[in-house]
């Protein structure tokens, strides 16, 4: 790939050959395509279950918690 710099003001441009500008737009499109989501399996959603269940449990206050474990 050939590449010249330009220098216009306090502005830098690149000029190269239109095929290899091609071929870079090309590439970068597959890269910004979307990918094919994940279904969710009944494990992940038992999963996901289990995480909000134990957020909205409420918070051990760790003087009960000690109690609840025999510490003084």
């Amino acid at each position: 790939m050939t590449v010249q710099t330009v220098k216009l003001g306090r502005e830098r441009f690149v000029l190269l050959k239109e095929k290899d500008y091609q071929q870079l737009k090309a590439k970068a499109a597959r890269q910004d395509a979307p990918r094919p989501s994940r279904r969710l399996t009944a494990q992940d959603r038992g999963d996901i279950a289990e995480a909000r269940r134990r957020r909205n449990e409420p918070a051990h206050p760790y003087s009960q918690l000690r109690k609840e474990l025999g510490l003084k």
